[in-house]
């Protein structure tokens, strides 16, 4: 443990210096000497145009002395001008709680770093902790933050131009902008949701033209469309958007129309270029052309066929479609059956008996969404156990790295520094901390019959893991459902599968079945992979492959980096991540036109 006397900036002065020292002359073997011998490195774009996650100086050493312009990757990359950043809103170094360490704090800090080769700068962090070889590195982060002599502006442009000669009107600045986009876009992103608008926000501040097809009538109807109780469950700092914060008088949890709204009006004040009511056809599918380097896309524009040819295509179009099961008699049940994603709210069903199959967070939603409009009864069929974490102990996690006080760009700085099989292994070992924020409520709901479980696959990593490994599949946050369960209002039929339906009666395969005037179908959306394949046409989707999930990298597979066809992009992920990592897809597909970074082809199938 740290004594109070010790002086923290001093620690990681010293510790920064020698890796410093280590990092300038090429010396592997002391650069890896300043983690510990099972510590992590976790790298985004700075030793590779990739992502990747290595655990042990063995394995560390190892991807550094890998071959690489004639020389090693960690003597070409040239890794060097390490120092503390104590100027942004993270401040100095700082203590924090080792998980699992009863008590014990290591050490924590932000610093900056440059590239040799690409030409670049970065930022890191590191958490170095106290050892019998001193302090060592139990995790350090590099991210690369900006080509050097291509940095994205932080400043607000001028407006008037210096020239007086060259007096224009913002209105005719914008419509030559959107012209030259529309003519020749260099970037073109399908899906006009919180990714697609996040992704062309950063391109458009980089300098790329890019232009954004979304197949609804209205920037924010993905959100605007959907069941009237549809609300973030996440605060409204973690989930902002680039360059534009919410307003201060946004409610801590907003509401899907409050969203959709904003969202509009960030594609206004952010001046993105978008085609709505468009779809890119699949019928012929998108081709890329290796000989130019482009992509042909067909894209039906308001009733009109256009064709496109940008260099690069982004898909942001979300999960895959609604996974809707079929069963036997369910075209004599007198009442309704439909996907939550269709739900058009509860009013209707006052005074008539719901059953939600399923129990993750659109069933809590649906249930609460009954009981809130009258429904003469809820009952919640939980066919297997659910991850669940409360909503006040997941908010009170994590504004431990999102505070209101934090610059955005900080907290995703901290919030993004660890390796995700690293996250999941401290957050296993903090289990019993959070199981114990909720361990009445959660008692009183297996009382009720609902069950519980914090592993995936054998590993015990409680809601990250089922977030990284499943998209969030089989987790609950719970806004309100619990309460309700252990009330009594929301009823609890576990461990069955629906078989069939009767006319007023959905059947079990233990013979049971419940009386029903609307069945609500939570049985979640396919892999985004369907979305890719409909689109892309299945040679395509057969290069990328699996889409989320952790690689053998240790990192998601395909988002925001190479997906295994060059000059196809998925970007993906909730508001934080998609925020974040906007920048490090803007960043490889700046350094291609740039002819700093060879188009990648792709990597194989994992």
């Amino acid at each position: 443990m740290i004594a109070k006397d010790i002086d923290t900036t001093q620690i990681a002065t010293e510790w920064l210096a020698g890796l410093d020292k280590a990092a300038s002359v090429g010396d592997i073997e002391k650069f890896t000497q300043h983690f510990l011998v099972n510590g992590w490195l976790r790298d985004v774009l700075c030793f590779s145009w990739d992502f990747c996650s290595l655990e042990s100086r063995a394995s560390i050493a190892s991807y550094l002395a890998e071959p690489l312009a004639g020389s090693t990757r960690f003597a070409t990359v040239g890794l060097h001008d390490l120092t503390l950043d104590t100027s942004s809103t993270l401040g100095g170094p700082s203590t924090f709680p080792i998980p699992g360490g009863d008590g014990a704090l290591g050490i924590q800090g932000a610093f900056r770093f440059s590239l040799r080769e690409p030409d670049a700068r970065g930022r890191g962090f590191f958490r170095l902790v106290s050892s019998q070889e001193g302090y060592k590195a139990l995790a350090v982060y590099t991210s690369m933050h900006e080509l050097v002599g291509h940095e994205e502006p932080t400043e607000r442009p001028r407006g008037i131009p210096l020239d007086a000669m060259k007096m224009t009107s913002w209105e005719d600045a914008r419509e030559k902008e959107v012209k030259a986009i529309e003519s020749d876009s260099t970037v073109l992103i399908v899906g006009g949701g919180q990714c697609g608008l996040m992704a062309a926000a950063r391109f458009r501040r980089k300098g790329i033209r890019a232009l954004v097809i979304e197949k609804t009538p209205r920037v924010g109807d993905v959100w605007r469309n959907r069941y009237p109780t549809l609300s973030l469950h996440l605060p409204a700092h973690f989930s902002s958007f680039p360059y534009q914060p919410y307003p201060k008088n946004y409610p801590e949890y907003i509401g899907r129309t409050q969203l959709a709204n904003f969202m509009e009006s960030y594609a206004t004040q952010q001046e993105l270029t978008i085609w709505t009511s468009s779809t890119v056809q699949s019928n012929p599918p998108p081709t890329f052309d290796s000989e130019t380097k482009s992509w042909t896309v067909v894209v039906n524009h308001a009733g009109e066929n256009v064709t496109l040819k940008p260099k690069h295509l982004v898909l942001a179009m979300g999960s895959g479609m609604p996974r809707i099961p079929k069963f036997p008699g369910q075209e004599k049940f007198k009442g309704k059956v439909y996907h939550s994603d269709f739900h058009p709210g509860a009013k209707e069903f006052k005074g008539k008996k719901a059953v939600v199959i399923g129990a993750a967070n659109a069933s809590s939603d649906m249930c609460q969404d009954f009981v809130s409009n009258g429904a003469a009864s809820a009952t919640l069929v939980q066919r297997s156990a659910t991850c669940h974490i409360s909503l006040k102990t997941s908010t009170s996690h994590v504004k431990v790295n999102y505070p209101e006080t934090r610059d955005i760009e900080d907290a995703d700085l901290v919030g993004d520094s660890l390796p995700p099989r690293l996250v999941i292994q401290m957050n296993g070992e903090n289990l019993e901390e959070i199981k114990k924020s909720d361990a009445e409520l959660q008692q009183g709901l297996r009382d009720k019959g609902f069950n519980l479980t914090w592993t995936y696959k054998g590993v015990e990593g409680g809601m990250v893991v089922f977030y990284y490994e499943k998209f969030a599949g089989s987790s609950m946050l719970d806004t309100g459902i619990g309460d309700l369960i252990v009330g009594g209002h929301v009823s609890i039929k576990q461990g069955v599968e629906p078989t069939h339906f009767e006319e007023d009666a959905v059947v079990f395969n233990d013979g049971s079945k419940l009386e029903a005037d609307v069945v609500v179908l939570c049985t979640g959306n396919r892999p985004m992979t369907s979305n890719i394949k409909a689109l892309m046409g299945p040679e395509v989707a057969a290069k990328i492959g699996a889409v989320w999930g952790l690689d053998g990298a240790g990192e998601l597979r395909r988002v925001w980096r190479p997906t295994g066809q060059q000059g196809l992009w998925i970007f993906a992920g909730g508001l934080n991540l998609a925020r974040y990592h906007s920048r490090h897809l803007a960043l490889q597909i700046q350094a291609e036109l740039l002819g700093i970074k060879e188009p990648t082809p792709g990597y194989p199938v994992a």
